[in-house]
């Protein structure tokens, strides 16, 4: 799945009021917290993929 052309949706900073999960490349976590408090690199981030679990998932497969 690495070589498929992903889709990239708006900024993890476009949602408000949540606790968030910023998953890198399926693996490694870049941030756990509230949106509001998360650092402006990660809120300018543009996720491919939500899931809703303990807190709300956002694959994030590239960090441009």
């Amino acid at each position: 799945m690495e070589n498929q052309e992903r889709k990239a949706y708006l900024t993890i900073g476009s949602v408000r009021a949540l606790d968030i999960r910023v998953i890198f490349e399926d693996t490694e976590i870049l941030y756990e917290g509230a949106v509001e408090k998360a650092p402006t690199e990660i809120k300018n981030l543009r996720y491919s993929k939500v899931e809703n679990s303990d807190k709300m998932n956002f694959y994030v497969y590239n960090l441009n």
